[in-house]
């Protein structure tokens, strides 16, 4: 399954603004990739699945909030390869527990609840010694020496091997491309789409130091994302590709107050995209970056002519915990 060959439909959206502007606007489903291990986190997990296999180690350690997206496809992964997991959950823990979490455990993850101090230095290494020794003592699996056999997977599962995976996506995105629009929440998926439109070109002799088309455009979900260009640069250095300047944008303007925010404007705009094109938008990231991208067409940002692919990047089962909020804010 972790090399099977894949294949990601383009929806093409058919919008009045569109027709106005003369552009075109396709959406990449990767959504599709896989049931549940599906978007940007099929990618993300496969090349750290294929090392922990290497390495032979027997249990995934990795972090998130109450509704990760990430916890709940490595929890399925997990599970479909053969791992133990283990889930380090920001803030305190609440029963029943919520969807997410509930799916979580019925995979069999072992769930670890930290206080939002200790999640918050969750990358240094005394921190990381601590949950070591508490699971070690916990001891879930009944192993004995599980220390000795963790893979730790980073928070939203981005490192030097997921921006490997994620790079693969740059191959369903087509030649013609002027523009490619994604999400982005800890900047590995778009860090690897860079990567990958630059091996592709590199490949076509199409690629030289001054020259990276087509314009990849990222959307940060959270306030503040502006340390996400540092982020992208230091892993675009670990993977030795230089880009030129313009190559690639990261624009701040609809995050909607914040990762996880939401108001009515942007529910109703879901409700709206979704009843037409008969496609679910996830609203912690796809949906605010379509916002955005008609926002910008009505701007005149993209010139006429122009083709744009939106990666959608699943998430969608993210969307259960924020249903009540929605349905309040359609009433």
């Amino acid at each position: 399954m972790l090399t099977k060959k894949l294949s990601i439909p383009l929806q093409n959206i058919q919008h009045p603004l569109l027709e106005e502007k003369k552009v075109r606007l396709d959406i990449l489903r990767t959504d599709k990739t896989d049931p549940i291990i599906s978007g940007n986190k099929w990618f993300k997990l496969k090349y750290n699945l294929i090392e922990a296999q290497k390495q032979a180690c027997t249990t995934l350690l990795s972090f998130g909030g109450p509704f990760s997206n990430h916890l709940h496809a490595l929890a399925t992964a997990g599970k479909a390869y053969h791992f133990n997991t283990i889930g380090i959950i920001r803030g305190e823990q609440h029963l029943p527990l919520n969807p997410t979490l509930s799916d979580l455990v019925k995979q069999e993850m072992k769930l670890y609840f930290v206080d939002r101090k200790t999640y918050r230095n969750k990358h240094l290494p005394e921190v990381i010694e601590q949950i070591s020794q508490m699971v070690l003592k916990d001891d879930p699996f009944k192993e004995g020496k599980l220390a000795d056999k963790f893979y730790l997977v980073p928070e939203g599962g981005t490192n030097k091997l997921a921006v490997i995976g994620a790079s693969e996506i740059a191959s369903f995105i087509p030649n013609e491309t002027n523009y490619v629009c994604v999400p982005c929440g800890t900047g590995g998926t778009m860090t690897g789409i860079i990567k990958g439109l630059a091996d592709l070109q590199h490949c076509q002799n199409k690629l030289t130091q001054n020259k990276l088309e087509p314009v990849i455009l990222g959307f940060p979900a959270m306030k503040g994302g502006q340390f996400l260009e540092q982020v992208i640069n230091d892993l675009l250095m670990e993977q030795n590709i230089l880009t030129k300047q313009e190559a690639w944008e990261l624009i701040y303007d609809w995050h909607f107050g914040g990762f996880g925010k939401i108001n009515k404007t942007l529910a109703e705009f879901m409700d709206d995209f979704e009843k037409k094109y008969s496609l679910e938008l996830d609203p912690i990231y796809t949906a605010k970056m379509m916002y955005a991208i008609v926002s910008m067409l009505e701007m005149d940002f993209f010139p006429r002519g122009s083709r744009i692919v939106a990666i959608h990047t699943g998430g969608l089962q993210g969307k259960r915990g924020m249903e009540q909020r929605i349905k309040s804010l359609l009433s």
